[in-house]
């Protein structure tokens, strides 16, 4: 079975494809960033894209990655317009997205993975890891972490090939690069690309890639070459041709010594021209030459031959859609690549000070914060408020320190959009693999904070007690934590993200019930806002574990009456003490269902955990 499944992969790897955009066009209010541009290239060739900025470099290309619907125009594979680009493509982008405290092996080889069936060897993914690592030149490199803000890592350069290495090793059918030798030296850039075209012959991958004014020796290496100005097709053919359109076509022959690049670019850019009307007449002109130019010589996109390809290649359209999986395939593959992500999040949350390091040294200060400055708090009625205090800031605190998680999650995002865009996986298997890895980690950072103060301010003995106390606070932070995820998935700039994600918890702690009294609150706030907010149900059963049937002393007076902070109804029964739940009663909270509190506050953060899935499937960018 794996021998038929490994010819069957050598067999669609080795199909041909003819890749086709015929008359592209695409409008942002009325402003054509491109305008009628066609072009073709088929399996094995590197075509280069490029123009002056602002040309529409970035945009053709993801008009052709379907991540953007062109205004009018056509974009087809051996024919099929509905062919699934997310299947067939991968796509580099100018940004370098990758987790910082992985290794390059590592990273490169979860990219292999997350791209293969469970059934695949080890041997075998290994192999095409290793291949690739070296094709790339990232040998010496292979074991050096990545880097983020905290831990220095790689150059910017072997950051570019790690990125440009984790969508070869997917061995895609089409490669897209958006600038991929950016920030790479002449040679490196060189290497890089030849390295990339061995590739694309030896299995068959149509290259695109934007570049930006590449030496001659760089440039030799692409077999076509679209030429773009304000979104307008300025030569699209042979790479080798080129000179010879400048000189015939345009009259601006190349000069001895340069390169023809970059006299194509001088000739095409219009940045220096002051009168737009000049800028609009020039590209006009040059356009027009071009259209009369590859019309007499036979160049620009396919056409006599079209109808030929599209029926000898149509039996490979098979491959070209995905197919409809049966269910219990599709479930198991998800399952499969869940398990890959929580592996590799295990190892991102174990290295990384930004994901809970940071935290667990925070929730250790604010333990003994608490553990010293409520040191044995007296079981007296004067400590109440005190003792309420402790709860409070247990929820309120804990939970607003998981803003301090949202740089970790932003660089986590950025990653799983590159990956998601490149089909490895769904929002599906991202969210529950994240919801799964972070319990341990919350766990811990809850725990510490619980052991070291919980006995040292005295709350109410008990195992059973103390493990109550636990549960509830993981259950808040947990929430917390989910709502800042929540937050910055919608919102991920960091700043932004940070204020809005603040802003929540501040406004949960004013209408908690802790600050005014939840009857007190204004009717517009209490009927809705007090009952959505989980610091609410967690504050209550903090406060009701904590008090529930324990009996508080009260002072004696100088006349020998007894006064309580709060009603007490023993001292009817000669007692002068105070009950727990006669503060539970003040507060109004004695005939809570301990239960169903805590199922409100584990469906408020599952409630969470389903709107960061719902952010993530409507935010593809």
């Amino acid at each position: 079975m794996q021998g038929s499944s490994d010819d069957l992969e050598s067999q669609k790897s080795h199909e041909r494809l003819v890749l086709e955009w015929e008359n592209v066009t695409f409008s942002v209010k009325s402003k054509k960033i491109l305008q009628d541009v066609s072009g073709s290239v088929d399996s094995g060739e590197l075509l280069a894209i490029m123009g002056p900025s602002g040309a529409g470099k970035s945009t053709i290309l993801d008009v052709i990655s379907k991540r953007t619907s062109a205004t009018s125009g056509l974009v087809t594979v051996n024919g099929d317009a509905g062919a699934d680009m997310s299947a067939l493509a991968a796509y580099v982008e100018q940004s370098d997205a990758l987790l910082g405290v992985l290794t390059v092996h590592e990273t490169i080889r979860f990219a292999a993975r997350l791209s293969l069936d469970a059934t695949t060897p080890a041997d075998a993914i290994n192999d095409r890891v290793a291949a690739v690592i070296s094709d790339l030149g990232l040998t010496e490199a292979a074991q050096n972490r990545i880097g983020n803000a905290v831990q220095r890592g790689i150059s910017g350069g072997q950051k570019r090939r790690v990125t440009i290495g984790s969508a070869l090793v997917t061995m895609p059918r089409i490669l897209l690069l958006d600038e991929p030798t950016s920030g790479l030296d002449s040679r490196t850039s060189r290497e890089v690309l030849t390295a990339i075209r061995n590739i694309a012959r030896r299995h068959g991958i149509i290259v695109i890639a934007s570049i930006h004014q590449p030496n001659w020796e760089t440039f030799a290496l692409f077999d076509k070459l679209l030429l773009l100005a304000r979104g307008r097709t300025m030569y699209f053919g042979p790479t080798n041709q080129l000179d010879a359109y400048l000189r015939d076509g345009l009259g601006h022959p190349v000069p001895m010594h340069a390169n023809p690049a970059d006299h194509a670019l001088e000739v095409t850019n219009t940045d220096f021209m002051s009168d737009p009307a000049r800028r609009e007449v020039h590209v006009d002109e040059l356009a027009q030459r071009w259209t009369a130019y590859a019309h007499a010589n036979g160049l620009g996109p396919r056409e006599e031959d079209e109808h030929e390809t599209l029926t000898e290649h149509n039996g490979t359209a098979r491959y070209l859609t995905r197919g409809k999986r049966g269910f219990y395939a599709a479930v198991a593959r998800n399952v499969h690549r869940t398990g890959i992500l929580m592996e590799r999040n295990v190892i991102n949350y174990s290295r990384n000070l930004l994901a809970y390091g940071v935290r667990i040294g925070m929730y250790l200060g604010m333990g003994v914060m608490l553990a010293t400055i409520w040191v044995n708090l007296a079981q007296t009625s004067a400590k109440v408020n005190d003792r309420l205090s402790v709860h409070f800031f247990s929820v309120a605190f804990l939970g607003f320190m998981s803003v301090a998680g949202i740089p970790a999650f932003l660089e986590e995002r950025q990653v799983f959009m590159r990956e998601r865009m490149n089909g490895l996986y769904g929002p599906g298997a991202y969210v529950l693999a994240n919801s799964i890895v972070t319990l341990p980690y919350l766990f811990i950072c809850v725990l510490l904070f619980a052991v070291i103060c919980y006995w040292s301010i005295g709350l109410n003995p008990g195992a059973e007690h103390f493990f109550r106390f636990l549960g509830i606070l993981f259950l808040a932070v947990y929430t917390a934590e989910s709502q800042s995820a929540v937050v910055a998935a919608a919102l991920p700039i960091f700043v932004a993200s940070l204020a809005i994600a603040s802003f929540l918890n501040g406004f949960w702690m004013s209408v908690g019930g802790y600050f005014i009294r939840a009857v007190n609150l204004p009717r517009f706030w209490y009927d809705w806002a007090h009952f959505i907010d989980f610091q609410t149900y967690a504050f209550d059963l903090l406060v009701f574990n904590d008090f529930h049937g324990i009996t508080l002393g009260c002072a004696t007076l100088a006349d020998g009456s007894c006064f309580c902070d709060y009603p007490s109804s023993l001292i009817a029964q000669g007692q002068c003490a105070l009950a727990g739940d006669d503060v539970l009663r003040a507060l109004a909270i004695q005939g809570i269902s301990f239960k169903l509190y805590a199922c409100i506050l584990l469906i408020i953060a599952l409630v969470y955990r389903v709107i960061l899935y719902l952010v993530l499937v409507l935010k593809r960018r």
